[in-house]
């Protein structure tokens, strides 16, 4: 997987990490999270040399570097991942 620092992209884009993100998904699924002051996240774009698709859970998912503690099943399933993301929103 290829992708950027989600923490490093919010504070360029935003000046700082926003206390709340609205995501909205190509499934229209929707949810808003905070704590994303975490260098642990990536933004990825690209898996296996490809980019991203729906078909692949793209074309943006947010993932997890750092796996210790995680369940390993649930991270197969991508359960404990955000993926085919369509939209980030901050909310101040």
């Amino acid at each position: 997987m290829r992708g950027i620092s989600f923490r490093d992209f919010l504070i360029e884009h935003f000046g700082e990490v926003p206390p709340t993100l609205h995501f909205t998904a190509w499934d229209d699924y929707e949810v808003s999270l905070g704590g994303w002051d975490d260098p642990s996240w990536y933004l990825v774009t690209i898996e296996d040399g490809e980019p991203l698709s729906l078909r692949s859970r793209g074309p943006i998912r947010l993932v997890e570097r750092e796996y210790s503690g995680r369940d390993i099943e649930n991270l197969r399933d991508f359960n404990d991942w955000i993926w085919m993301i369509r939209s980030i929103e901050a909310q101040w």
